[in-house]
């Protein structure tokens, strides 16, 4: 899958530089600060549970297990890398990496009134390809000003869920959006400052191909994957160093 990526974006890169002899690399740095929140949970296979109090089986539509959740922050990095056909646009590759503190949470169902609560120190690498765009940019400030940009992102999880016996996929897929402003300080270097916001959810995992989702086996709990919802979430803010090759 990856080889396919970079083929794709080198293949962009190449044609619009075709059309344009102004065309330059880019290169980007980011050191910066973030707040993270990530969560996964799977939905029960037959949605009832035993009450212990009342010593019977009760019926619960919204019945969740394997229920883990995080939320912290911490220092992350940013690598950018790609070419310009010209002043207004950057086809790129996007590498990340969030180290977050925080304290992750865990139950065994959502009836479950006992929650494990601890510190965590979470790593999760990011890599992406997408699109930086520079609107009011003019021949005489290549790549100065305002930008945005977007990238699809996959972002490998840390399976601190794991520490709790449970089994999900170990990456997500989404988007990572950005906006900022770079200022230059010679006529190849800029500096200025980048806000980031990633939005990803867990790929489906292999269990539906090894148990699927009618398969029921007394003694084991179902292998199956998570609720399919927008579970990660991070916001950053970070200095960036930014540089044009002709």
């Amino acid at each position: 899958m990856f080889p396919r990526m970079v083929l794709l974006v080198a293949c962009l890169a190449c044609a619009a530089l075709a059309l344009d002899d102004s065309g330059f690399a880019y290169f980007e740095v980011s050191l910066g600060g973030h707040y993270a929140s990530y969560s996964i949970k799977t939905e029960s296979f037959t949605h009832w549970y035993h009450d212990t109090e009342r010593d019977e089986m009760v019926y619960d539509e919204d019945l969740m297990y394997d229920i883990f959740s995080f939320e912290g922050g911490g220092p992350m990095l940013g690598v950018q890398a790609g070419f310009s056909p010209g002043e207004r646009f950057v086809f790129l590759l996007d590498f990340g990496l969030f180290v977050s503190i925080g304290d992750s949470r865990y139950k065994l169902y959502s009836r479950d009134k006992d929650e494990y609560a601890e510190t965590e120190v979470m790593v999760r690498p990011l890599f992406g390809f997408g699109l930086k765009v520079f609107p009011f940019t003019s021949k005489n400030s290549a790549l100065y000003g305002l930008f945005a940009g977007t990238t699809l992102s996959f972002m490998w999880s840390d399976n601190q869920w794991e520490n709790y016996g449970m089994e999900y996929c170990d990456f997500d897929v989404g988007f990572k959006f950005e906006a900022g402003k770079l200022w230059s300080i010679s006529e190849h270097y800029l500096v200025g400052f980048t806000l980031t916001a990633g939005f990803h959810v867990t790929a489906a995992g292999p269990n539906n191909e090894e148990y699927g989702d009618d398969r029921f086996r007394i003694g084991e709990n179902p292998k199956r994957d998570p609720v399919d919802e927008w579970n990660n979430f991070h916001l950053g803010l970070s200095l960036t160093a930014a540089s044009k090759l002709f």
